[in-house]
């Protein structure tokens, strides 16, 4: 259900930039360009939030991963197209992503793959959030289905990824909340995750 804040309703996003899935591309608010889903296929949500920071209002954002890399040279931070911005800095409403922008927002996910939440914190406060396809598993090898593991960081920062398995079909893919159990690890170097499907963004020298 749509919330109102004043005459703006929480619930509206605005999708920036080129939206990539499997290269191909269109217009934010265009999805029919895109390749239609299938109901044999299993999906994950994946885009990037970019946090409280960032709205319609006092500060935009209009460029992509790799600008934003080479303007705040973060190292580590993942992106994953497309970039989302929300008008009022709260965190995407997934229900309204899924019903008026689903093609644009996902990744088809292959038999090794799982879905990932990945969330940066400062000071207990989320500071942004990125969804996507990924290859995980621990470092002895063994594979990492479900559950969510933590690290804190230098600086009050603290790193959560949380992994899960949609099924397949047209259903609301697992990572859209924070539905997924916590499991209480302590060091997200417990786990190795490889192969980030479009993670991370190479930075430009």
């Amino acid at each position: 259900m749509m919330r109102e804040v004043g005459n703006v309703k929480s619930s509206t996003i605005i999708l920036i930039s080129i939206l990539w899935i499997h290269k191909a591309s269109a217009q934010s608010n265009v999805t029919s360009d895109y390749p239609e889903l299938q109901p044999d296929w299993s999906y994950c949500f994946a885009f990037t939030w970019f946090g409280p920071d960032y709205d319609n209002v006092t500060n935009r954002y209009n460029n992509t991963c790799a600008d934003y890399f080479e303007e705040t040279r973060a190292e580590g931070v993942p992106c994953t197209p497309p970039i989302v911005i929300t008008y009022n800095g709260t965190p995407p409403d997934m229900a309204y992503l899924w019903d008026n922008h689903k093609a644009s927002i996902l990744c088809r996910r292959s038999s090794n793959q799982r879905c990932m939440k990945y969330t940066y914190f400062l000071n207990n406060h989320v500071t942004n959030i990125t969804y996507s396809c990924v290859k995980v598993h621990y470092q002895d090898g063994g594979d990492i289905d479900y559950g969510c593991f933590n690290q804190k960081l230098d600086g009050g920062y603290k790193t959560e990824a949380c992994i899960c398995e949609s099924t397949t079909g047209i259903y609301p893919p697992c990572n859209r909340g924070s539905f997924i159990e916590s499991l209480s690890y302590s060091l997200l170097a417990a786990i190795l995750l490889v192969s980030f499907s479009n993670l991370f963004q190479s930075r430009r020298a």
